[in-house]
This record gives structure tokens, C-alpha cells and sequence, in this order.
């Protein structure tokens, strides 16, 4: 008897766990914040800048994110090129 208790124990416990971390792997998967890409981060300045800004302060959780990755390429095009004065 103890043998099927154990035998339902396990399953239980494997299943819970599985649930667990399919939870945790898919919250991060849906996001109400529509993705722009580099092109729109290049026309929207003050947006780029918010979403920059947002992606330094957390950049463990946010660094990866799409609109992250687009709004810091968008900014490296811009500023690319740059001119700076030397002072001889």
C-alpha cells in the first residue's frame, strides 16, 4: 500500500513542478506593450529615449526584450556618424 502512495506522491509532485516552471518560463511571454521596430525608434524620439531609459534602469529583466534591442539599435544608426569637434 505505501508503495502506490509513494507511487502517486511522485506524480503528483513531478506534475506540480513541471507546472511550476512552465508558469514561470511563459509570464514573461506576453506582454500587453506593443513591438516597434528600429525604424519606428528612429522617427520617435522621445519614445526611444523613454525606452532607453526604462532598459538601463532594468537591464537584467529588460535588456533582451525586443523593444529594448530595437530602440538601442535605433540609436546606435543615429548616432553613427556623429561629427565632434577636436580642440587642437
Amino acid at each position: 500500500m505505501s508503495a502506490k502512495i509513494s507511487t502517486r506522491m511522485v506524480t503528483f509532485v513531478a506534475q506540480s513542478a513541471f507546472l511550476a516552471m512552465a508558469t514561470v518560463a511563459l509570464s514573461g511571454c506576453f506582454s500587453d506593450e506593443p513591438v516597434h521596430t528600429a525604424e519606428w525608434y528612429k522617427e520617435h524620439d522621445s519614445d526611444r529615449q523613454e525606452k532607453l531609459k526604462a532598459c538601463s534602469d532594468n537591464p537584467g529583466e529588460l535588456r533582451d526584450t525586443p523593444n529594448c534591442v530595437n530602440a538601442l539599435q535605433a540609436e546606435r544608426v543615429l548616432s553613427s556618424g556623429e561629427l565632434f569637434e577636436l580642440d587642437f
